[in-house]
């Protein structure tokens, strides 16, 4: 499928959202592909999924014409997300890498996330603006010392304040600039200990000062690098997307991802939650891409990992030997996705990924809670 006239992104219209595989083709479909363009970064978050990667020097990727050539071989492809690392970082790998990628995918009319920390010179973001679907960046920063003490948490050798607050500023800076420039920015934010105290303030921020078009919000598991802080129990979590549901501009879209409610999970107060989240005013709730309908392909090794379910996973194939679609389609058939890949069309929901069942419903059958919610449906 190549899409020629894409419609804006709107909460009617998310093209990450897993959900639209099923309705498209009937079925979880490979439409998503996540880049890892970069190991390099000028910050060292404590929360960075991928921190334990980063490096001081990236070597060769792999020649261009051998992931053009895996691309072309993926028919359904909608999106495409580049990350890394900080993807503006090193300007060899956007002129060898992310602007080539930009530039096939803006030529294959696919929509285009990049992951950035927007602390870099604003020049950098307006070169490449033409291309960017969705500019997204994280945001748990409750005060200026939690930026300056936890964005360089994991930085051996640390930057001057003053230097620490420049990125701050000329974040807050490029964020409102480009929203106000017509670029939709999505500024992400995790649900942790941290957090808590201040989304208020955090959610303010990104409205009004920052300007971004949404406010994600996620909830944050212990995986890789983050796996020593601290997260929420599924009380504090449901109590803080309450209030977040309270407090909120409503005509700011909020996203509500990853969130560890599910429609089948006989909870009163669960389901009073989720239906709040339904009726609200521009919040939508998106079905976790990883596993469903996207995998991550390193651009250096050309291995390639279901994303978030790295750790439990590895690494299931390479580029240099198999196509995509293939990948995909014998993950699909795995033990470990066969166990998570429920259905229920009720609610367009496709039940947890890995890292949330592990966390809170480690005795919990959702393929069993999948016959039992399509009973229910089929007979009610």
């Amino acid at each position: 499928m190549i899409i020629t006239n894409k419609k804006p992104i709107s909460i009617h219209n998310d093209p990450w959202e897993a959900y639209n595989d099923v309705i498209d083709n009937g079925q979880l479909t490979l439409s998503n592909i996540e880049f890892t363009t970069t190991n390099l970064c000028n910050m060292r978050c404590s929360h960075c999924a991928v921190g334990y990667t980063l490096q001081t020097k990236d070597p060769d990727p792999l020649p261009m014409d051998i992931i053009y050539r895996r691309l072309d071989e993926i028919p359904n492809l909608r999106t495409l997300s580049i990350t890394g690392g900080e993807p503006m970082f090193s300007k060899k790998s956007i002129k060898n890498v992310v602007k080539p990628l930009l530039k096939y995918a803006h030529q294959r009319g696919i929509y285009v996330q990049m992951n950035s920390n927007l602390t870099l010179p604003q020049d950098r973001y307006l070169d490449i603006a033409e291309y960017i679907d969705v500019m997204h960046i994280s945001h748990n920063w409750g005060t200026i010392q939690e930026f300056t003490d936890v964005g360089f948490g994991a930085m051996k050798k640390q930057p001057p304040i003053k230097a620490k607050l420049k990125l701050y500023e000329q974040m807050l800076d490029n964020a409102s600039t480009l929203s106000e420039q017509g670029m939709f920015v999505s500024a992400e934010t995790m649900l942790n200990q941290s957090t808590l105290p201040y989304l208020d303030k955090i959610h303010n921020e990104i409205v009004n000062d920052m300007k971004c078009s949404r406010h994600e919000v996620h909830p944050m598991y212990p995986a890789d690098f983050a796996s020593s802080l601290n997260v929420l129990s599924l009380k504090e979590m449901k109590e803080a997307i309450h209030h977040l549901l309270d407090i909120r501009d409503q005509d700011t879209w909020m996203l509500f991802g990853t969130l560890p409610i599910y429609p089948c999970i006989n909870d009163e107060n669960d389901q009073q939650l989720l239906q709040r989240l339904r009726d609200a005013k521009n919040v939508t709730m998106r079905n976790d891409p990883d596993g469903r309908s996207r995998l991550n392909v390193n651009v250096f090794t050309g291995n390639v990992i279901v994303t978030d379910f790295g750790d439990e996973n590895g690494t299931i194939s390479n580029i240099q030997k198999d196509r995509l679609t293939d990948v995909f389609n014998q993950w699909l058939t795995s033990d470990l996705a066969q166990s998570l890949n429920c259905h229920c069309s009720e609610y367009h929901c496709l039940g947890p990924n890995v890292l949330v069942k592990n966390m809170y419903y480690p005795d919990t059958d959702f393929r069993q809670k999948e016959i039992e919610m399509h009973a229910k449906h089929i007979f009610s």
